[in-house]
C-alpha cells in the first residue's frame, strides 16, 4: 500500500509498550561512554521503574494539538476538510506554503511541531482517496535522468542527476556511510538551474577553496560536522532510526531555520528520519533587514538537528501527539546541550563553539523571566527551551557522566520529560526537588562550585563548565539572571515587594548595605495562599550574602522551606558594607505540562517580602528577664517559687507561657538559711501571664514552722510525681487542651526511669496546686543496664515530631544521644507509633525501625539538659561543651538532618560564671527557649549556674546565697547560628 512504511511504525507501536520495538530496524546502539568534561565523579546508577503516568494516558488518548498556528488541523479536527483536503495542505504546508488556501496561511516560523503534523496527516494516508494516494507516492525523493541542472559544464561531483523531493528540486546529492547512511541533497548558487523551467535556484555559495575537491567548501564544512557529531553521539550510547537520514539543504518556506521530521521519506522502506534545512544555512538579516552571513552555522546547525533525529529513535509518533510542547523542551534544551557536548569533546574553539548559549537570556532574563515556569515555553520555534540547555548541563553535572540525558529519552515512550528527569535522578540516588533549588543557586552565581554552600543545599550551587562565568554571563544583562528587584539599604532601613513565581522558577531580590558599617539583614517572606488549581504550593527560600557580585563567592547564608499553608518564614543573615546579598526564591513543585510564556495567572504564586537592616549587639544577657525572676524571688511568699533549675517554658494557646522547673526553692529566700523554714521541691510550675507569675506546686506549702503534724508533712509537695524525684525534659502543646511533659526519674544513672505526664491546660491556667503521677515510658536499652531516657528534647519538623534521648550512664556526666520520631499528627505518648534511628543507609538516608532496641547513638555526646531546634535552614544542638574542653560554655552544633550532627560547632557564649574558685560554680541546663521573644532576630538561651561550696553547718551555697538557683537568660543574634562547615 503507498502508506506502508508509516503504517508499519504505527502499527509496530501500537503493538509494543517499550520505544526500542516500536522503531523499524534501529541501528544498534554503541557502548555508551561513561563520562565527558565538565561532570563530577560519575554517581552509581540504579534503574528505577515507574508505571506510566495518569497524565500521560490522558493526553495519549487526546487528538493531537499542532498549536494554533496550524490552522489545517485545526480545521480537520473540527470536521470543516476531509482526509484528503488535510493531507494535501499539510504537505504544502512545509514543501510550498504559496500554494495553501488564503486562511490556512500562518507567518509564523515552521518548527518541529510542522514536521509532526505532517507525520500525522500521512499516517491518515490509507483514508485518503486513490487519487490522493498517488500523489502523495509521486512527492517521495527520486532521481530524473536526462534533466539539465546547471548552467555550466564545470565539474561539481555531486551534481550529475538532480532529485526532486516534495516537490521541490536538488541538482546535487551527497551520500555518506559513517556507521549509519546519511544522503545530502543541496543546491549551488549561480550553478544549479530548475529543471522543469530553466530558472537560476538559489544555493549554498559556489566556493571551492578549502579544500579544492569539485564540492562546495559549505557542504565540506556540513560533511565534516555531520561525521563528527555522529561518531560522538555513537560513542555516547545514542542511535538512529532506520538505514539512513535523509538531509535538505533548499527550504527556506516561512523563515525555516532547520527542521527536522520523526519517521524519515516515509513513502519508502528507509525509515529514517528527514532534516530540513535553509537554502544557505550562513544566511542571515539583521532587525533592520540587512544581509549577513555567519558561516559558523554550517557546522552548528547539523548537529542541532541531528540530535533530533537521534530523539526521534526513542520516541513513537503517538507520544508526540500528544505531548508536543512539552516534548519539544526537553528536545530543544538537549539538543543545545548536545552540541555543546561534541564541541567540548573534540575541538572546543571550533567554528560555531558558542551558538549554543545564544538563548540563555531568554531562559534566565527574557519575557517571563527567571519566574517562570521550569518547562515553559515561548512557542515551538521559539527560543526559551533552547536555553534550557542549561538545565540538561546542570544535572549532567550532577550525574557525573552524560549517560544522563540518554536515560531520560530511553524512558521517554511512556513519560512527560519531567517525568523522565525525576525517574532517571532517582536512578542516580538524587532528588528532582533538591536539583531545582540547587539549579536557581547555581544559576544566579554562574561559576565554579563552592563545598560549604553545595553542602548546605544538597546540591550544586554552580557549575563545572567554563563557559558559566564567560560565554553564559556574558548573555546576560548585568552577568546574571533578571532580578525582580535591587535594593539599597540603610541601616534601620526596610524595604518590601513581591513577585510572582511558577513551577520550578526562581525569583532573585538583591540587597546592598551602607557603605560602611555592619550588622544584619532580615528578610521576612510570605506565600499567601491564593486557591486556584494549585494551592499546595512548595517553596525554598535562600538568603545569601557575597564578597561581590563578580566573583560570587557566597559568605554566609540561611534558608527556610514552605510548604501548602507553612506560609510565612523570616531568614536573617550578617552583613558588612561591600557585600551584596541576595533572596532566591525558588519554588520547587512541577508541572508535568508546558506552559506558554507568558504563564498563565492561576498557575503563579505571589511571594511578599519584606526586608530590613539593623545594626546588630552582640549575645549579651537578657535583663529584663533576668531581673523579673530575681525579683519574684526575692518577693516570694511562702508558697512561690524563688529559686530552680532546668528552665524549660512551653506557650500556651491563651499567650501565656508555662515554665518548668526541676529543683526548687520555694518562699523567702532569706529563710533559706537554717534549712527547715522554706521548703525544697523535686519539680515545679510558674505560669507567666505578661509581667504576672503564679506557682504551681503539689500543695501544703505554708506550714513550715506549724507546730501541727509530723516534721515531713509541714513541707512542700511536688506537683508532677510527689514521693519521686522527677525532673524535666522538654514538653509540647498538644490538641490545645493538654501539654505532655517529659520528665526522668533518678540521677542519670542506670536506675534512672523516662516518663511523661499529661497536664490540662485548663487546670495550667488557672490552679496553683496540682497533683499529677507521670506514666512511665517503655524500656529501653541498647547497652545494658543503661536506659535511654527519652524527651529531653522535641523538635517538630516536616510532618514529624523529633523526639532526642540520652543513655542513662551514670559514669559519665557526657551521655550518648539518641533520636526517634513519630507523626506530628499522633498521640505523642504512644511509643507503639514511634520509629527509631538505626542509623544511615548506604546512600545516607536515615533508617528508621520499629524496636527501640536496634537504636543507633548519634555522634555527639550531651549533658541531660539540651535543644535541639532549626534556624537559619540547619538544625542545631545547642549544648555546654563537657569539662575536657572548655567547660560551661554554651556552643551549638550544626547538620543538614535531625540526626546528621558531628563534631563542628559555633561558640555562643561563655557565661561569667564558669569559674572554679573562689565560689566553685558550675554552668549547666543550656536550653533554647523558643518563641519568648517578641523579636525573631534573636534565640533566648537560659541555663542554670549552682556551687559546690558548702558552709559550716554543710549546706550548700544555694541554701543562703540564692542567686545561684536562678535562671540565666542570654539573646543570642540568629545571625549567630552560621557555620561554613556543615557535617
Amino acid at each position: 500500500m503507498v502508506a506502508l512504511a508509516v503504517t508499519n511504525v504505527l502499527v509496530a507501536f501500537l503493538q509494543s509498550p517499550t520505544a526500542s520495538n516500536a522503531l523499524a530496524q534501529p541501528t544498534p546502539t554503541p557502548a555508551p561512554a561513561a563520562t565527558s568534561a565538565h561532570v563530577d565523579t560519575p554517581r552509581p546508577y540504579r534503574p528505577v521503574e515507574r508505571p506510566e503516568s495518569e497524565l500521560h494516558k490522558k493526553l495519549a488518548a487526546q487528538k493531537p494539538d499542532f498549536g494554533d498556528d496550524d490552522r489545517i488541523s485545526k480545521a480537520w479536527s473540527r470536521g470543516e476538510i476531509g482526509v484528503d483536503e488535510y493531507i494535501r495542505n499539510t504537505i504544502w504546508r512545509v514543501a510550498d506554503p504559496s500554494r495553501l488556501p488564503k486562511k490556512f496561511r500562518s507567518n509564523e516560523r515552521l518548527s518541529h511541531r510542522a514536521g509532526l503534523s505532517l507525520t500525522y496527516a500521512l499516517s491518515l494516508l490509507d483514508e485518503a482517496s486513490a487519487e490522493t494516494q498517488a500523489w502523495v507516492k509521486s512527492l517521495a525523493v527520486r532521481p530524473v535522468e536526462n534533466k539539465a541542472s546547471s548552467t555550466t559544464t564545470a565539474t561539481r561531483i555531486d551534481c550529475a542527476t538532480p532529485y526532486i523531493q516534495f516537490v521541490n528540486w536538488f541538482t546535487c546529492k551527497r551520500s555518506l556511510s559513517i556507521g549509519h547512511a546519511f544522503d545530502i541533497y543541496y543546491n549551488i548558487d549561480g550553478f544549479s538551474v530548475n529543471p522543469d523551467t530553466g530558472a537560476s535556484m538559489n544555493g549554498i555559495p559556489d566556493v571551492d577553496v578549502s579544500p579544492s575537491n569539485g564540492v562546495p567548501d559549505a557542504i565540506d564544512k556540513v560533511e565534516a560536522s555531520l561525521r563528527t557529531a555522529w561518531s560522538q553521539y555513537q560513542s555516547m550510547g545514542y542511535g538512529l532510526t532506520g538505514n539512513r537520514v535523509e538531509i535538505y539543504i533548499g527550504f527556506d518556506y516561512n523563515d525555516n531555520p532547520g527542521l527536522t521530521f520523526p519517521f524519515g521519506d516515509i513513502l519508502d522502506d528507509h525509515g529514517g528520519p528527514v532534516i530540513f534545512l535553509p537554502t544557505d544555512p550562513a544566511e542571515f538579516e539583521d532587525q533592520n533587514g540587512n544581509p549577513y552571513r555567519n558561516e559558523d552555522w554550517y557546522t552548528y546547525l547539523i548537529r542541532h538537528e541531528l540530535f533530533h533525529a537521534v530523539q526521534y529513535h526513542y520516541l513513537p509518533n503517538l507520544h508526540f501527539f500528544g505531548n508536543i510542547v512539552s516534548i519539544n523542551w526537553w528536545m530543544e534544551a538537549t539538543a543545545e546541550w548536545a552540541v555543546n557536548a561534541v564541541y567540548r569533546q573534540v575541538s572546543p574553539a571550533e567554528a560555531g563553539w558558542g551558538a549554543y548559549a545564544r538563548t540563555l537570556d531568554s531562559f534566565l532574563a527574557g519575557p517571563g523571566g527567571p519566574e517562570s515556569a521550569l518547562n515553559s515555553s515561548d512557542g515551538l520555534g521559539g527560543s526559551r527551551q533552547y536555553g534550557a540547555f542549561i538545565f540538561a548541563q546542570y544535572l549532567v553535572e550532577r550525574a557525573g557522566t552524560t549517560d544522563f540525558v540518554r536515560r531520560t529519552w530511553e524512558v521517554m515512550d511512556s513519560k512527560m520529560p519531567l517525568e523522565a528527569i525525576d525517574q532517571v535522578l532517582s536512578g542516580y540516588g538524587l532528588d528532582l526537588n533538591k536539583e531545582v533549588q540547587g539549579f536557581a543557586v547555581a544559576n544566579y552565581r554562574l561559576t565554579g562550585k563552592t563545598a560549604n554552600l553545595s553542602a548546605f543545599l544538597g546540591a550544586a550551587d554552580g557549575y563545572a563548565n567554563v563557559h558559566a562565568s564567560g560565554l553564559w554571563r556574558n548573555e546576560l544583562d548585568g552577568k546574571r539572571p533578571k532580578r525582580s528587584a535591587e535594593k539599597t539599604m540603610t541601616w534601620g532601613g526596610s524595604a518590601n515587594g513581591s513577585t510572582m513565581i511558577w513551577h520550578g522558577g526562581a525569583s532573585y531580590v538583591e540587597f546592598t548595605p551602607p557603605p560602611t558599617g555592619n550588622g544584619r539583614l532580615s528578610v521576612r517572606v510570605e506565600a499567601p495562599d491564593q486557591g486556584g488549581i494549585d494551592s499546595e504550593v512548595e517553596f525554598h527560600y535562600f538568603l545569601v550574602a557575597w564578597d561581590n557580585l563578580s566573583s560570587m563567592t557566597p559568605l554566609r547564608w540561611a534558608r527556610a522551606d514552605a510548604r501548602g499553608d507553612d506560609e510565612t518564614h523570616e531568614l536573617t543573615i550578617k552583613m558588612n558594607a561591600g557585600e551584596t546579598a541576595t533572596l532566591i526564591a525558588v519554588r520547587s513543585d512541577l508541572w508535568q505540562e508546558s506552559q506558554k510564556i507568558p504563564n498563565g495567572y492561576s498557575m503563579g504564586q505571589v511571594v511578599n517580602w519584606t526586608a530590613s537592616m539593623a545594626v546588630e549587639a552582640n549575645t549579651g544577657m537578657n535583663g529584663a528577664l533576668n531581673a523579673m525572676w530575681a525579683g519574684y524571688a526575692n518577693n516570694a511568699g511562702c508558697a512561690d517559687w524563688s529559686g530552680g533549675d532546668a528552665a524549660q517554658a512551653v506557650k500556651l494557646p491563651s499567650g501565656k507561657r508555662a515554665w518548668f522547673f526541676s529543683d526548687t526553692f520555694l518562699g523567702d529566700p532569706s529563710k533559706r538559711s537554717t534549712g527547715s523554714d522554706t521548703s525544697y521541691i523535686r519539680n515545679s510550675i510558674v505560669v507567666q501571664d505578661g509581667s504576672a507569675l503564679r506557682t504551681i506546686t503539689g500543695g501544703s506549702t505554708c506550714r513550715e514552722t506549724s507546730p501541727n503534724g509530723d516534721f515531713w508533712s509541714r513541707y512542700a509537695k511536688t506537683p508532677v510525681g510527689e514521693g519521686g524525684q522527677y525532673w524535666t525534659g522538654d514538653s509540647k502543646v498538644v490538641n490545645e487542651n493538654e501539654v505532655v511533659k517529659f520528665y526522668y526519674e533518678g540521677v542519670g544513672d542506670e536506675n534512672t526511669r523516662g516518663a511523661y505526664a499529661r497536664l490540662s491546660i485548663a487546670d495550667l491556667e488557672t490552679k496553683s496546686v496540682a497533683d499529677v503521677t507521670p506514666t512511665r515510658l517503655q524500656e529501653c536499652s541498647v547497652r545494658n543496664p543503661y536506659p535511654i531516657i527519652w524527651g529531653a528534647s522535641l523538635l517538630d519538623h516536616d510532618g514529624y515530631t523529633y523526639i532526642y534521648g540520652w543513655e542513662a550512664d551514670g559514669s559519665s556526666a557526657e551521655k550518648s544521644l539518641f533520636l526517634a520520631r513519630t507523626p506530628v499528627s499522633g498521640d505523642l505518648g504512644d511509643q507503639s507509633r514511634w520509629r527509631y534511628f538505626a542509623g544511615t543507609g548506604s546512600d545516607g538516608s536515615a533508617q528508621w525501625a520499629v524496636s527501640c532496641a536496634t537504636s543507633k547513638p548519634l555522634q555527639p555526646k550531651v549533658e541531660i539538659d539540651f535543644s535541639v531546634v532549626h534556624i537559619n535552614g540547619l538544625f542545631w544542638l545547642v549544648r555546654h561543651t563537657p569539662a575536657s574542653q572548655a567547660p560551661g560554655k554554651i556552643v551549638a552544633l550544626p547538620s543538614r538532618s535531625a540526626w546528621g550532627f558531628g563534631s563542628e560547632q559555633i561558640d555562643l557564649y561563655t557565661p561569667p560564671e564558669t569559674k572554679t574558685n573562689p565560689a566553685y560554680s558550675a554552668v549547666y541546663g543550656a536550653r533554647v527557649q523558643a518563641g519568648v521573644l517578641p523579636d525573631n532576630s534573636r534565640v533566648l538561651i537560659s541555663y542554670t549556674v549552682s556551687t559546690s561550696t558548702t558552709n559550716v553547718s554543710c549546706w550548700t551555697r544555694g541554701y543562703y546565697f540564692p542567686d545561684n538557683q536562678y535562671p540565666r537568660f542570654i539573646d543570642v543574634p540568629i545571625s549567630q547560628f552560621f557555620s561554613t562547615k556543615i557535617p
